[in-house]
């Protein structure tokens, strides 16, 4: 062992520090004219104090502790903030991000098992801030007489750690653009109006929301299947993983008619990167497997015979039991997919024949399969070239729908198969119940403006705006709606969504 350090911690303690050959720390304690008596006193002050000493270096130190009355202390205030899963300490975030912040405080040896109070201060712009006994975050007045304890008559000890938020969503705490100093402090019972308290504050800001911007970290992607051993079917998967491995909320996406997995990798990797866990679906016998080895002569009827009713109520189907596969994979330890998915949070979306899947899943009166289709685990849904299967009799087939909906469609959004127009697609927003339903239309937008599969030389190329303006709505309806962010709110029924849009969109909402 390599000798590194002797510290004298007081007259009666000493400490010699070596460091093993394989990396670890160890601690040898000395007792210089010490009784036997007091040897497991200040032993056991002494492991505390180490693994607090030892712990307190993971944290940016607070600068020199302070005291109202002006008192000389050894106390030590230490405080970070980071973001999902990574172990730098930061001090700016975005509202997609899962925030911890933190802080421990490094007692004088003098106050420690005292009687005491601990006092958690939080600047917001100009705005004062204190928690309480509750964890209530109340206005603070800055009279000390007005300030109240966050943990009263507690016994103080060696290391008192503190924590703010764990692996909290930023968005949900409505902070967008806001700057927050923490300020930390304690005071004996029998002298409460000392305060003893950090020098330097632990700053954050928070920034300005948008929906674009997006974690630099990797995603992961998972291809694997679904097995649904009632029906005897497999369907294929494609998942897309954020960075941050814990529990997060849960995007289905369900492709067109001879679609597959790759009909719209843009928005996989946007709400991936968004912090989604995203689900690509593929269903067998109106996927791209049925279009192989088809003659060009015949692929018109092929893709005709492929939108059938059977097919219809498959992929409808399917959504449920994907879900359901999903949550085994949650819930078993020995899976990589482990504690992933928030399954309390599911939203759906899909294009063309997905956004009919869609729509059956989630509030739609499937009048054809004489069953009540809706998958009540699904909290939000989004139907990419959604249509009405009934212009008359709409309002009697959307009456249903309780849950957010936000339609996307274009002004040359038709489709040859099924002889479906652009009026059918527009009848549905009017139909729907009010409360939370918004609907795009991109002016020029064509079937294919939703996917990113390469088009046909005799199809319009696609605007290079209309994926902008998918992704950004679309994620801010998400954040919105299935994430539940105040700020996602306010820029999807504001300025920032109109600011957005080019000219001849409309965009509504009721």
């Amino acid at each position: 062992m390599q000798y590194l350090n002797r510290i004298r911690l007081t007259e009666e303690l000493n400490l010699i520090v070596y460091k093993h050959y394989e990396g670890y720390f160890v601690l040898a304690a000395v007792f210089p004219n010490t009784q036997p008596n007091r040897v497991s006193h200040l032993l056991c002050s002494l492991i505390f104090s180490i693994a607090c000493s030892c712990n307190a270096a993971e944290l940016p130190s607070l600068g020199v502790t302070k005291s109202v009355n002006g008192n000389v202390t050894n106390t030590q205030f230490f405080g970070g903030a980071r973001a999902n899963d990574r172990e730098v300490f930061e001090n700016q975030f975005d509202s997609f991000e899962q925030l911890t912040i933190a802080a421990r405080l490094q007692l004088d040896p003098s106050h420690i098992g005292r009687i005491g109070n601990l006092y958690i201060i939080v600047a917001v712009g100009d705005n004062y801030f204190y928690r309480d006994s509750a964890g209530t975050y109340e206005i603070w007045d800055r009279q000390f007489d007005s300030l109240k304890p966050a943990a009263l008559n507690k016994i103080l000890s060696a290391s008192e750690e503190i924590s703010i938020l764990e692996d909290t969503t930023i968005g949900r705490l409505a902070l967008s653009g806001q700057r927050l100093s923490f300020y930390f402090a304690y005071a004996e019972q029998l002298n409460p109006t000392e305060l003893y308290y950090n020098e330097l504050p632990l700053q954050i800001a928070i920034a300005d929301y948008n929906p674009l911007k997006v974690d630099a970290g990797d995603i992961q992607t998972l291809q694997i299947s679904a097995n649904d051993t009632s029906r005897a079917r497999e369907i294929p998967l494609l998942i897309y993983l954020p960075e941050s491995g814990k529990p997060r909320p849960l995007i289905l996406f369900s492709h067109g008619l001879g679609g597959s997995l790759l009909t719209a990798v843009y928005l996989g990797e946007q709400w991936a990167a968004r912090g989604y866990n995203v689900v690509f679906m593929q269903h067998p016998g109106s996927d791209e497997d049925i279009l192989k080895d088809v003659p060009q002569s015949q692929l018109l009827s092929t893709l005709t015979a492929a939108a059938s009713l059977a097919n219809a109520n498959a992929r409808i189907q399917d959504v449920s039991s994907v879900i359901d596969q999903l949550d085994v994979w949650n819930t078993d330890p020995s899976n990589e997919l482990f504690g992933r998915f928030n399954m309390a949070l599911i939203a759906m979306s899909g294009h063309s024949f997905g956004a009919r899947t869609t729509q059956g899943v989630s509030g739609e009166d499937v009048q054809f399969a004489f069953r009540d289709t809706r998958e009540r685990r699904i909290s939000v849904a989004m139907p990419l070239s959604g249509s009405s299967p009934s212009i008359e009799n709409a309002m009697e087939i959307y009456k249903g729908v309780d849950i957010p909906w936000l339609l996307m469609t274009g002004t040359n959004d038709v489709a040859q198969v099924g002889g479906t127009t652009v009026e059918g697609r527009l009848a549905v927003f009017p139909a729907l119940p009010a409360g939370a339903k918004y609907e795009l239309v991109l002016f020029g937008g064509e079937h294919h403006a939703f996917t990113d599969r390469p088009i046909l030389s005799s199809q319009s190329p696609r605007s290079p705006f209309h994926h902008e303006i998918i992704m950004a709505l679309s994620t801010a309806f998400f954040d919105a709606w299935l994430s539940g962010f105040p700020d996602a709110l306010t820029w999807l029924e504001g300025e920032g969504a109109t600011n957005l849009l080019q000219p001849g969109d409309r965009w509504q909402f009721k």
